[in-house]
């Protein structure tokens, strides 16, 4: 079997196979597919109502406000939330957990 013959089909082969995804990256750069990735991809609090939302639970950690905290719901890009969620990135000391919103 010739060895030097049988490199050269790998290697045409793998070039083959980078020119087509080479050409699929390029088809996809020049139909905007980057812009609705990039649209797909935003993060959760890039808006400015998640934006008064995250400042409103901040005060009410602060202020140790635990019917706010724990108990109100928010609507963000049609998803509900509490204070407590953790994609808001707030460091809050109050505990939830076991506080009942249905007395309050």
């Amino acid at each position: 079997m010739n060895r030097k013959a049988f490199e050269l089909a790998i290697s045409t082969l793998i070039l083959i196979i980078l020119g087509v995804l080479v050409l699929i990256a390029l088809t996809i750069v020049l139909t905007g597919g980057l812009e609705r990735f990039k649209s797909s991809t935003k993060p959760f609090l890039d808006t400015a109502q998640s934006s008064s939302i995250k400042q409103a639970c901040s005060l009410a950690c602060d202020s140790q406000d635990r019917i706010i905290y724990c108990c109100n719901e928010y609507s963000v890009d049609s998803q509900k939330i509490k204070c407590s969620d953790s994609r808001l990135e707030l460091s809050c000391e109050l505990n939830c957990q076991g506080f009942n919103c249905e007395a309050q």
